[in-house]
């Protein structure tokens, strides 16, 4: 007899083929090819979430439907014939108010992995965090909602690249694409955001006469962030976000033969990564360099985080590398900071020009401040990570 939890998923498999017809023909077909009892669900996981499985087994002339509530009860209902994949009355009745009128698709069989549970829960924590902040970022009162909305995101890319060996391509890309195209939209914003608040705090410690100036360079920007705001919104109303957000809620799929996700393992290959990039470094790293390090850092910060490392040697090893982390965010903050105000300078004229002008100077010194700090952080980082990897 086959494991009936690969015969599950070589049956979700094929009902996946877009060969010989629609989704729901090719999944009755899988279903009669080998007699595999299926669970169903919303495509949020409506009935998961409240405690309930409803799964249908395909016999010759039909298929029996079963329900299973949060309290043990089952109901069973007959369906003659194989067309369609809706729940005969007796059971679509009682899930109208749990599955609120959505349609029920085929789920891809869960694994007892603990590297693939933990890849799901993580995915979840993210996807909340986007809803949770999805709000607090269109208003834009607070511009922590964003940050939060975007390092979800972030997090969510840095979590498909590190197991990519590991899962479906097909899967991977559906989430890949509408991830990337979500920072676009939030990437101008964010900077923005950043931007403002620090020459904000430049603005106020000007003399009283260039004061004036310098509100006039923070309603310019704040006119850009505006524009940006509008695109943002436009594209959180997209069909692309929010078909992210229904992918993100059924659990990964894992490549063909895949049977488990080692997440320790993965977490050392990125470290050893970022161990390389920080020996190629050499004594003066350029601002790209530098950018380069940031990357890999959080790819390797994020990776550590999916593993769930435990004990004082992991706890040590995520905060030196969220402290070199930020570290690197401030140096990329007033390199992007001076770019952005060199360019607003050329185009304007007289004293908002002048002090634009002046604060893009003062950016140079910001990151030197921050080079200053970086040897004893990255030092720091190799040390713990070392005790940990």
């Amino acid at each position: 007899m086959p494991d009936s939890d690969a015969v599950r998923q070589r049956a979700y498999e094929l009902s996946q083929s877009t060969a010989a017809g629609t989704p729901e023909e090719n999944w009755l077909r899988a279903e009669q090819e080998v007699g595999v009892v299926h669970e169903y669900d919303t495509a949020e996981r409506d009935l998961e979430s409240a405690g309930m499985t409803v799964s249908r087994l395909p016999l010759e002339a039909g298929a029996l439907w079963r329900l299973r509530l949060p309290r043990g009860e089952c109901v069973e209902a007959w369906e003659a014939g194989t067309d369609g994949l809706s729940p005969p009355q007796e059971i679509a009745g009682l899930l109208d108010t749990v599955a609120a009128g959505k349609e029920l698709e085929p789920m891809p069989p869960l694994v007892d992995d603990p590297g693939a549970t933990r890849l799901r829960e993580m995915f979840e924590t993210q996807r909340k965090s986007l809803i949770a902040h999805d709000p607090g970022a269109r208003l834009g009162a607070d511009p922590e909602n964003l940050h939060q909305h975007r390092v979800a995101a972030r997090r969510t890319r840095a979590f498909l690249r590190a197991t990519r060996k590991y899962t479906d391509e097909a899967w991977r890309t559906s989430l890949e694409e509408p991830l990337r195209e979500l920072g676009h939209a939030t990437g101008p914003v964010r900077d923005l955001d950043v931007l403002i608040e620090h020459v904000a705090d430049e603005v106020a410690g000007l003399d009283e006469a260039e004061r004036a100036a310098g509100a006039a360079l923070l309603a310019r920007l704040a006119a850009e962030r505006d524009a940006a705001r509008t695109a943002l919104v436009a594209a959180l109303d997209g069909e692309s976000y929010r078909r992210l957000l229904m992918r993100l809620r059924p659990p990964p799929r894992l490549a063909q033969g895949v049977d488990e996700l080692p997440l320790a393992k993965i977490a050392k290959k990125e470290f050893r990564r970022l161990i390389r990039t920080l020996e190629d470094l050499g004594r003066h790293p350029g601002d790209h360099a530098l950018h380069r390090l940031r990357i890999k850092l959080k790819r390797a910060r994020y990776a550590s985080e999916l593993a769930a490392p435990g004990g004082p040697e992991g706890e040590d090893f995520l905060a030196d590398a969220k402290t070199l982390q930020t570290l690197l965010g401030d140096h990329q903050d007033a390199a992007v900071a001076e770019e952005r105000l060199r360019e607003i300078a050329a185009r304007l004229d007289g004293p908002a020009a002048f002090v634009a002008g002046r604060l893009a100077e003062r950016q140079r010194s910001r990151r030197a401040t921050v080079r200053e700090q970086l040897p004893s952080a990255w030092k720091r980082l190799r040390k713990s990570g070392r005790r940990l990897h």
